[in-house]
């Protein structure tokens, strides 16, 4: 009979250990906040008097959204991006898909496609901005497990309409800005 107790007892006390299930996954917030610089070439001009010049621009964003698996998170972006002569305040949708992990370190795809505004840009007198859509592809590393240090290596497209003021009797003026950059960030994810 003691034989029986005692083995009721092991049994009770290690069948908890054995039961117990890995933790799920819990859908949680994320937030990536990063700044960085764009890069590209524009030519201006035609024919003999075309010119082909670097650019180089500031870049500032913040990703919000929710992790839904343990690869694949969906969020919303705002951010502002200053070329030369525009001031664009993109607002997108958002896509992070983390690609492998090893240790600390992991690697990431992302897809951010949206509208840019030209709610913050004052225009000289005469013209008009208005914003357009925009794409950003790109892939990225991250340091540390859900926390850390992040960059990223996207291109960025985005379209911007300008009317310009009507000089002597032309009927109209503007231009169809694409602007289309390599982007660098670096940047913070929690």
């Amino acid at each position: 009979m003691k034989n029986w107790i005692v083995g009721v007892g092991l049994m009770i006390l290690t069948l908890p250990a054995v039961a117990q299930k890995s933790e799920a996954f819990k859908r949680h917030y994320v937030n990536h906040t990063e700044f960085g610089t764009l890069l590209g070439r524009v030519t201006a001009g035609e024919g003999n008097s075309e010119i082909t010049e670097s650019k180089t621009s500031i870049t500032a964003q913040t990703y919000n959204g929710i992790q839904l698996n343990p690869d694949l998170s969906v969020g919303l972006i705002a951010g502002m991006d200053w070329y030369k002569s525009n001031l664009v305040t993109p607002l997108a949708a958002g896509l992070r898909y983390q690609l492998g992990r090893k240790g600390n370190g992991r690697f990431f795809t992302m897809l951010d496609t949206g509208y840019g505004f030209t709610w913050f840009h004052k225009d000289n007198e005469g013209f008009d901005s208005k914003g357009g859509w925009m794409i950003n592809p790109g892939i990225g590393m991250g340091l540390g497990k859900q926390k850390g240090l992040t960059f990223t290596l996207s291109w960025k497209r985005q379209h911007v309409f300008v009317e310009k003021p009507i000089l002597w009797n032309q009927l109209d003026r503007y231009e169809n800005r694409n602007y289309q950059r390599l982007v660098l960030r670096i940047g913070m994810s929690f």
